[in-house]
């Protein structure tokens, strides 16, 4: 399987950067990151003092920040084995997750076999603060230690924390270890084996606060600097930093939706083989034939590349040899291409590198800017001469071009010769601000997380994105936070409009823990909850929603001779939401379709409780009545209830039995309703009531009339009951789909259980006892209260009811009577609720709107020291040196022993003699440069070394010595 491969995450922490973006803002404002250490920070690092006092001690590192901290705890691996385990497993294992999210693929869904593809340097912690550790091993067991240490284990390790199905390969070509991991993970993805593929690589040498010893001609910066491509250039600066990128095959990533950061159209990896000088030496034909074979499986003329992140390491000899080989491969464009070397910015990042390079090469395609070369001060002459089709940038540019589409490319060179190329393409450009929707509904923000911390600081990372782009749409951001997040036992959601109020929301949102299956319990109210245009802001923007009501009224208007939407949706224009008759069948109507809109959210309930009126609307949703038969015996109910005798209802704050000997006398007078242990209204007469208020004044009870102008729930209703009965036996009973709480006597009564013969008359005469019912709700595992309807009452008296001190989560839809009754309300509901535990369907919630997916900040990871001390430094024993102050102190013969011994010593050989060639003893390039640092410092004397480079025996060297 052929064909383009998209770059659609990315992840990453740097020198001077705490995330991918940061480290683009660096890269693109020229800023260089590589750290000056100072004498106290290398002291407490345990450099020793000798070793900062050597002419030849460069103090510089590419720093990377708190590689010590570790969130353990969301993997699931012990505080033990995480301060065991290599920092660069560690760090690289927290990246994969963050560009997992980055590419949104780090939700709830599966999305197909993740392949893993990564290195890492060497494990420098396990050298010095592992192994040092007296009886560590003995007491971890050394399999525990080699599987936290190991490279071996470093893919596979991602793979089985992360559950990844798709390969798990560990890659190891030095220097060019991440890149040569990108064309892997190509591979792998274009054959099948993987769906998505991870791909990079880390560097974590501890400790970090230590710089190193210039050796001349060797492949350090002499001054900490690293300038590619400079004619000042003279070597490289180490660093630390981890990055990883998320691939996907380019049509998967089209048909998914995703942002396409850039194209990968091909790639080659090879190796130099032997024609070079050393093993540790650039090979310009091995760089010819890994670029032709890339540009070639690509099918792209190198010419038409406008940027090439090169490896650049600044040496003498690489940057020309670099040059070389591109300059056979390349031919002049209609522009010269741009080269740069990120190593100018943050050092050599070893097995990071590469992937380092690719992703800035990857964000100069999407943002279409050129960057610059970090610390530029003249370039290579053959920059500027002509002869090459490369130019220098000292300062960002816009991309133009002159038509086509840009490209890129990004060459990594190992030690060792694995040489690495791959080739990039413009894919989406850079995201375009999106914009609220047009009527400025509310939108619903969630983030989750493993603990209440990192909820909190979840939040802080999103409003601090928030204020610096304050131009991305609500929509877009609520959008990823529910469908491309993974969602974690400890949760916040707020509901917001715009940018400013998401801000104010999230600072006082409060952090709620989700229970693993809760019970959610909806709640529907009874009369006297209602108000004008109640049901507007969700007619408006929920179809479904919209087409219960429609098709309510409709069917209502020839009986209630009025079209229900004018109280529902409009203002209420005849003035009659609150008269019975036409109350009731507005309240059951818009209660159903309510509930049946939480329902086809994917919220689950596991009980139906309704108030009075209310548990006709809990009937229908739990499929016992037809919607027609539910709303049409309603009509009859408020008919007959508006035709009874005129009474009235006083509610007390008092228990029932403390109000009997305050109704002694007044036999007209019933307990309607028991709300809560202390909560109860009586209804009857009005003249009763005003009596039975007097005595309650005068015993300083607190009571209050409501505005009713019927005795609900009272003898007064018995005449509508009897009526009422009659047309619910009429009514086919269905097999109930839902468990109902009965408000007759709090009873449970299950699915499939049919009511009792005359319930629905029953329910009218006899009192609403609320609290009985309730009580059984609240008896259910882990209950979780939702009103579902207008206001608060029943929510509000839970919490009143609440036993044994647990706090119940409830949660109102409505709780605002206003005019636009917003359907915001109703979402910061559904944001509770799914904080509680609540299964929540985002994709039905969010219908066909039309927000896409953006990038924002990944998981904030516990910030917990995980770390083993380094055993003290033991001063090293030199090995015994001959007693030659200097060589002019000493004859040539002395010398040249010495040389041959220090020979011997390096090479492992006894077979040294005068004549010996250092390079036909085995001898590379690399360790021929560290044996002439070494005579250096031993003598006291600086070597021209291109005379002992054409015959390197011990006798020219003592020679140059001691002339």
């Amino acid at each position: 399987m052929n064909g383009d491969i998209a770059i659609v995450g990315m992840a990453g922490r740097f020198p001077g950067a705490a995330d991918v973006w940061e480290y683009w803002s660096n890269v693109v404002a020229g800023t260089i990151t590589i750290s000056e250490l100072t004498r106290g920070e290398l002291l407490a690092a345990g450099v020793s003092a000798d070793r900062l006092d050597d002419p030849a001690y460069v103090p510089a590192r590419g720093v990377l920040a708190d590689p010590d901290l570790f969130d353990a705890a969301f993997f699931g691996i012990t505080p033990r084995e995480a301060e065991t385990m290599d920092p660069q497993h560690r760090l690289l294992m927290q990246t994969a997750w963050a560009a997992l999210e980055s590419a949104g693929l780090a939700g709830q869904q599966p999305f197909g076999r993740v392949g893993v593809f990564a290195g890492a340097g060497f494990n420098y912690y396990a050298l010095h603060h592992v192994f040092t550790q007296p009886g560590l091993v003995e007491t971890q067991g050394l399999l525990s230690v080699v599987l936290g240490n190991e490279k071996d284990h470093l893919a596979a390790k991602i793979a089985y924390r992360l559950d990844l199905g798709g390969p798990a390969v560990s890659v190891q070509t030095a220097c060019s270890t991440s890149l040569v991991a990108v064309h892997l993970a190509c591979q792998s993805l274009r054959s099948g084996d993987s769906d998505v593929a991870l791909a990079g690589g880390v560097c974590v040498a501890v400790p970090q606060q230590a710089g190193y010893l210039y050796e001349t001609k060797g492949i350090m910066s002499p001054d900490g600097t690293c300038r590619p491509f400079d004619a000042s250039a003279d070597g490289t600066v180490p660093g630390n930093g981890v990055a990883m990128v998320t691939l996907k095959r380019a049509e998967d990533a089209r048909r998914d939706g995703d942002t396409v950061y850039a194209l990968i159209k091909g790639s080659a990896v090879n190796n130099d083989g032997g024609l070079k000088v050393g093993y540790t030496a650039p090979g310009v034909a091995g760089q010819i034939d890994v670029l032709t074979r890339a540009y070639a499986a690509a099918d792209v003329d190198p010419a038409s590349v406008g940027y090439l992140e090169a490896h650049g390491t600044a040496t003498e000899v690489g940057d020309a040899i670099e040059l070389a080989a591109l300059t056979e491969v390349f031919r002049r464009g209609e522009r010269p291409c741009s080269i740069g070397s990120v190593k100018a910015n943050v050092g050599h990042l070893d097995a990071a590198a590469g992937v380092t390079g690719l992703i800035k090469a990857t964000l100069a395609l999407h943002f279409r800017q050129i960057p610059p070369l970090a610390g530029l001060k003249q370039a290579r002459p053959e920059l500027l001469d002509g002869s090459t089709p490369f130019t220098v940038d000292s300062v960002a540019r816009q991309w133009d071009t002159a038509g086509g589409p840009r490209r890129a490319a990004v060459s990594s060179f190992g030690l060792g010769g694995t040489n690495a190329h791959v080739v990039l393409e413009e894919a989406d450009g850079p995201a375009v601000p999106g914009s609220a929707t047009a009527d400025g509904d509310v939108e619903l923000i969630v983030l989750s997380g493993r603990s209440p911390e990192s909820v909190r600081a979840g939040a802080e990372q999103l409003s601090e994105h928030l204020r610096q782009r304050p131009d991305l749409a609500v929509g877009d951001v609520a959008l990823t936070s529910q469908t491309y997040r993974r969602h974690f036992p400890h949760r916040l959601a707020v509901a917001a409009r715009d940018v400013p109020a998401a801000l104010t929301r999230l600072r006082r949102a409060p952090v709620r823990e989700a229970a693993r299956r809760p019970s959610v319990v909806f709640l529907f109210p009874g009369q006297g909850a209602e108000f004008p245009a109640m049901s507007r802001g969700l007619y408006d923007r929920y179809p479904s929603f919209r087409a219960d009501l429609d098709h309510g009224a409709g069917l209502l208007t020839p009986d209630l001779g009025l079209d229900l939407r004018d109280v529902l949706v409009d203002v209420d224009p005849h003035g009659v939401v609150h008269r019975t008759d036409i109350t009731q069948p507005a309240l059951a109507l818009h209660e159903l379709a309510l509930g049946r809109l939480l329902v086809s959210w994917g919220v689950r309930p596991a009980a139906l409780i309704g108030h009075s009126i209310g548990e006709f609307a809990a009937a229908a949703l739990a499929g016992e009545m037809a919607t027609e038969d539910m709303l049409r015996l309603v009509v009859t109910r408020g008919r007959l209830m508006q035709d009874a005798p005129e009474g009235g209802m006083l509610a007390v704050l008092a228990p029932v039995p403390a109000l009997e000997e305050h109704l002694t006398g007044l036999d007209d007078l019933d307990v309607a309703v028991r709300n809560g242990p202390e909560v109860t209204v009586v209804a009857g007469p009005v003249a009763q009531l005003a009596a039975l208020r007097e005595r309650l004044e005068a015993a300083e009870i607190r009571c209050r009339t409501l505005p009713a102008q019927r005795a609900f729930h009272s003898r007064m209703m018995a005449g509508a009951a009897r009526l009422l009965g009659v047309e619910a036996d009429r009514i086919a009973q269905r097999p109930r789909t839902i468990p109902v709480v009965s408000s007759i006597d709090g009873g449970l009564l299950g699915k499939g259980l049919p009511r009792a013969e005359g319930y629905w008359a029953a329910q009218l005469r006899s009192p609403v006892r609320y609290h009985d019912a309730l009580l059984t709700g609240l008896g259910l595992p882990d209950p979780v209260l939702v009103e579902v309807g207008p206001g608060t009452a029943l929510t509000g008296t839970a919490r009143q009811t609440a036993q044994d001190g647990r706090r119940v989560p409830g949660f109102a839809l409505q709780p605002r009577p206003t005019e636009r009754a917003d359907a915001g309300d109703v979402l910061a509901g559904l944001g509770g609720l799914w904080t509680a535990g609540a299964t929540v369907d985002w994709a039905a919630v969010r219908g066909d709107s039309r927000a896409r997916r953006v990038a924002l900040p990944t998981y904030p990871f516990a910030r917990t020291r995980h770390w083993l001390d380094a055993a003290p430094a033991r001063p090293a024993e030199d090995p015994p040196q001959p007693a030659v102050a200097h060589p002019a102190d000493a004859g040539g013969d002395e010398v040249l022993k010495e040389i041959m011994e220090l020979w011997g010593r390096m090479l492992g050989s006894p077979e040294i003699g005068p004549d010996s060639n250092f390079f036909a003893l085995g001898g590379e390039s690399l360790l021929f440069i560290r044996m002439i640092s070494q005579v250096q410092r031993r003598f006291g004397v600086r070597l021209q070394t291109e005379a002992l480079s054409a015959d390197p025996t011990p006798r020219v060297l003592a020679g140059l010595v001691t002339a």
